[in-house]
């Protein structure tokens, strides 16, 4: 008897509902008290859990990657944001806030030479997520992958797309799945999704794209615009 053992993916129609429990499940949030501690104490946040917050996202956790120099900290800025202890702007300057955080420049100095680098939209987009209380969405690497596979079309790294595509393309997933009112855990559970979408993905199908109408299925990060 063959030892091969072979497996496909169970492709098939499902409420939203499912679709979201079923692939959050399948890709738990890593840090899920932290991000929810700090999520609760969103008005309040103070200078220690600014520092926390970009530990979180850098994935600093220990003091020889929490400094100054590391290739992928942005420990810089950072710390300009414990300083500043900044508040969730309104919503018609939520933009302005996004420039401003995501062109901030920081310099990694190594022997051989200095470089330059930006706080970038998806730190920035991070940032905004925690002071709003989980309301707005992070919009990172994972995530552009996940909504060029769905919508299959670029997702462009910038303050125009995240604010005029994907937020409104965010509340609609949210409302069909139900979690428009948890916005909060939807935020999370979706960059878990998201994430696991992108590493299924090549066991996939393609998506189709049209206008007509929506619903949840498979395909690329699992629905379908037909």
């Amino acid at each position: 008897m063959s030892q091969l053992t072979f497996l496909i993916l169970d492709v098939r129609d499902s409420p939203p509902e499912e679709w979201l429990r079923l692939w959050a499940g399948r890709n738990p949030w890593p840090d899920d008290q932290e991000h929810a501690d700090l999520i609760a104490r969103h008005d309040s946040l103070s200078a220690e859990e600014f520092v926390l917050i970009g530990k979180w996202k850098d994935d600093a956790k220990t003091p020889a990657r929490w400094k100054r120099n590391v290739a992928t900290v942005a420990y810089a800025v950072w710390m300009q944001a414990a300083s500043e202890l900044p508040k969730c702007p309104p919503e018609s300057d939520v933009g302005a806030f996004l420039n401003d955080w995501s062109s901030r420049t920081y310099t990694d100095e190594f022997p051989s030479k200095s470089v330059e680098k930006h706080f970038g939209l998806s730190r920035a987009t991070t940032l905004l997520h925690f002071i709003s209380g989980g309301r707005l969405p992070i919009f990172d690497a994972r995530v552009r992958t996940a909504i060029s596979r769905l919508c299959n079309s670029p997702a462009p790294n910038t303050v125009r797309f995240y604010l005029d595509s994907f937020c409104p393309l965010f509340r609609q997933i949210a409302a069909l799945c139900g979690t428009e009112n948890d916005l909060r855990n939807w935020t999370r559970r979706f960059s878990a999704t998201a994430r696991g979408r992108c590493q299924h993905s090549q066991a996939e199908s393609a998506s189709t794209v049209s206008p007509d109408a929506t619903r949840l299925g498979p395909g690329s990060f699992g629905l379908f615009f037909q």
